[in-house]
């Protein structure tokens, strides 16, 4: 897989479970299922204890920390491995070309469908693994 790609998945990865850990902490259960994370009785949005605000949507969940903003969604068994270009483009936002040199998101739509074909990223329903 190419190197700049890994690191923004390295990167996204990251940032997913940190935010798994502030939500945690601030009294939302990471869910065995996206039915149950449909189904649990949580406000919509709200503030996170350690600094940071989470929004609720659907499968998933966008988190805003001090320092980043990762949007994501659960599997079908609660997994946060799955990932797909869109999201990758908005947690790199600025820093797609600055940090990770990938000069635009059509270069990084083929970086991905590169690793598809060479069997690096796997894909899942509508998910990235």
């Amino acid at each position: 897989m190419d190197a700049r790609l890994q690191s923004l998945i390295d990167d996204y990865m990251a940032a997913v479970r940190r935010a798994i850990t502030e939500l945690e902490a601030s009294g939302i259960s990471r869910p065995a299922t996206t039915t149950e994370w449909v189904g649990f009785d949580v406000p919509g949005r709200g503030k996170l204890t350690n600094s940071g605000e989470y929004f609720i949507h659907g499968f998933g969940c966008a988190v805003r920390m001090p320092d980043t903003t990762v949007d994501f969604d659960f599997g079908d068994d609660g997994q946060i491995d799955g990932f797909d270009w869109y999201r990758l483009s908005t947690f790199a936002e600025s820093r797609l070309h600055s940090q990770y040199r990938i000069h635009h998101e059509t270069e990084l739509r083929s970086l991905i469908d590169a690793a598809t074909d060479s069997g690096d990223l796997v894909h899942s329903e509508f998910a990235f693994i």
